[in-house]
């Protein structure tokens, strides 16, 4: 992953909720698709350019889940202060940071809520989803449970995916004219550089 992605709820970020604690249902009801865990075969895979990817090992059908994207919850002082020491240690190439900042939009579109992920020492697969600049083939899903406060993110296929495809979304929208990491997406629509801000 990109050392530092965001999405926005409401601009790019579907939303969606799930029965949770405060529901007398069981794990079996059909409204805890994404709390079941990981039921699609998921390969990671190693890229000269890239490093680490997310890939699929067998085909998973638009609308399906894939996978969550875990981590530590940060509050928005210690994702900025984290940020920057990633930034340092990435100059050398030997980082690869995983903080994904999410907002969660009112239909105004003002910032209701900022939930930052970081999946860099504690995390899942979803860590190693790639950016893609044309939207990837993944879209991202902010999940409320009834009971919880903060949503979870979750990828679903945002279009059939073939056996051995590379797994990816777009981190957000990239600027051309600033210093970052590279990108090597492969896209058509590619930029050259990985989205990135200041947290």
């Amino acid at each position: 992953m990109g050392s530092f992605s965001s999405s926005n709820a409401g601009n790019g970020t579907d939303l969606m909720t799930e029965c949770g604690t405060n529901c007398s249902c069981g794990v079996e009801c059909v409204n805890r698709l994404t709390q079941r865990g990981v039921s699609v075969k998921l390969r990671i895979v190693k890229d000269r350019n890239k490093g680490w990817g997310l890939h699929a090992a067998q085909f998973i059908h638009r609308g399906q889940f894939v996978c969550e994207y875990a981590g530590e919850f940060l509050t928005t002082e210690e994702a900025r202060t984290r940020q920057r020491t990633y930034d340092e240690f990435a100059c050398g190439g030997g980082l690869h940071p995983a903080l994904l900042v999410v907002r969660e939009h009112l239909p105004s579109g003002k910032a209701c809520l900022r939930v930052n992920i970081d999946a860099t020492k504690v995390g899942n697969i979803a860590r190693f989803v790639n950016h893609s600049c044309d939207g990837g083939n993944l879209s991202t899903v902010l999940v409320r449970n009834s009971g919880s406060l903060l949503p979870r993110l979750c990828f679903f296929a945002a279009k059939d995916v073939v056996d051995g495809e590379e797994l990816t979304f777009g981190y957000g929208v990239a600027d051309p004219t600033k210093q970052g990491r590279p990108c090597f997406c492969g896209s058509s629509c590619c930029v050259g550089r990985l989205p990135s801000e200041e947290t």
